[in-house]
């Protein structure tokens, strides 16, 4: 399982300490829920949308913005069925479809998961996971719980990969055109590739039992590290910066 979310590049988060740039996700899922504007809530989305396309690339960004498509999609369509009361901006007949307020809740909501969403993935998208984890344990996490946490963001795009692959292998062997292929046929056809899926999975729990093994899981010696984090000489500064971005949108949306 040599898959991970790490895309090399060379942009400015690459160069941001890994203990400062865990610390800047934690301030910015936080800020994310302040009683902020919508319009600033927004602007700051797009700031982070924007800084993780030009370091990760514009083609994570868009992979990111359709994993969670589906949810958004919901929070479109039932959202603002949860609000009753307020302006009515939509209605028909006697009965209010949609109101201002039910509105604003929905995209504050959507703005919120896309802005956390984006913040969590361009960290895991610009750090190696040896270094990840050698943060986690900085924070004094103990190094099973910064292990699990590591394995699970390698193993989960392992299983994506892999039925992806196996996606691709279904549809090859087919004749049969998708998009002529109505809705219940594609999901009758998603069974086989599911099953396959699960086989993958199965077989691969070997491979993870021994990776937990060599890294000395289950044992009661001290563990040591080969890597470290010294490479990195600006800590202060990157604390410092760390701070500062999610208290400078704060005053913005104040003063603004």
């Amino acid at each position: 399982m040599t898959t991970n979310t790490y895309i090399a590049g060379t942009g400015w988060l690459y160069r941001f300490d890994p203990r400062a740039k865990l610390l800047l996700m934690l301030l910015m899922c936080i800020w994310f829920f302040l009683p902020v504007s919508l319009l600033h809530l927004s602007l700051v989305v797009g700031l982070v949308i924007l800084s993780g396309s030009t370091n990760a690339g514009w083609h994570h960004a868009w992979r990111t913005f359709v994993s969670i498509s589906p949810m958004l999609l919901f929070m479109v369509l039932f959202m603002p069925f949860n609000v009753r009361d307020g302006s009515p901006l939509l209605s028909i007949g006697g009965f209010t479809v949609i109101t201002a307020e039910g509105l604003d809740q929905a995209l504050r909501l959507m703005s919120r998961f896309i802005g956390i969403t984006y913040v969590c993935t361009l960290l895991f998208a610009t750090t190696v996971m040896h270094e990840v984890m050698l943060a986690l344990r900085w924070y004094h996490l103990p190094y099973k719980a910064s292990l699990v946490v590591t394995l699970a963001f390698t193993y989960i795009p392992f299983i994506a990969d892999g039925f992806s692959q196996i996606s691709e292998s279904h549809r090859l062997r087919e004749a049969e055109d998708e998009k002529k292929k109505k809705f219940g046929q594609r999901l009758k056809d998603l069974v086989p590739t599911l099953t396959s899926a699960l086989v993958v999975a199965l077989r691969s729990i070997p491979n993870l039992a021994m990776s937990l093994e060599m890294r000395g899981f289950g044992r009661d010696e001290r563990r040591t590290s080969y890597h470290s984090l010294d490479a990195y000489q600006h800590v202060c500064t990157h604390f410092l910066l760390s701070c500062i971005i999610p208290v400078a949108f704060w005053f913005a949306n104040i003063f603004f």
